[in-house]
């Protein structure tokens, strides 16, 4: 049997805006807000698949500033908009975060190239809407 579902972020739980981590509301933990502002760091999926990797055949070197945009996933893009790796459907819920405005800038802390796969580690920081 296959899965069902729109092939969209909100397929995913945690991506709406109530969400509070640990499924707690009423003011039990960190607010949505809160959770937008925080920097993080995310071992990014699907390099191997990117459309970075298939141009270049290579991942993109440690140093290199990317962003964050919405797709059908959030997807890691370079500045030049050559899309490197999705990031984990754990972090779903800052697409309720980029809709109210928030931005996420980073850069490419590691890299390898495997075997088995191909990794990127990036470090992200938060601005808040203008």
């Amino acid at each position: 049997m296959g899965s069902t579902g729109s092939g969209r972020i909100s397929d995913y739980p945690g991506s709406s805006p109530a969400a509070k981590p640990g499924g707690q509301g009423g003011g039990i933990g960190p607010s949505v807000e809160d959770r937008c502002a925080r920097a993080f760091n995310a071992r990014l999926e699907d390099v191997e698949l990117s459309d970075y990797y298939r141009a270049h055949a290579n991942l993109p070197p440690k140093g290199t500033r990317v962003e964050l945009v919405k797709r059908k996933r959030l997807v890691v893009q370079t500045t030049d908009g050559e899309g490197i790796g999705n990031l984990p459907t754990s972090f779903n819920f800052l697409a309720s975060c980029m809709n109210e405005g928030w931005t996420y800038i980073g850069t490419v802390q590691q890299v390898r190239s495997g075997p088995p796969v191909a990794s990127i580690s990036v470090d992200f920081a938060a601005t808040p809407p203008q």
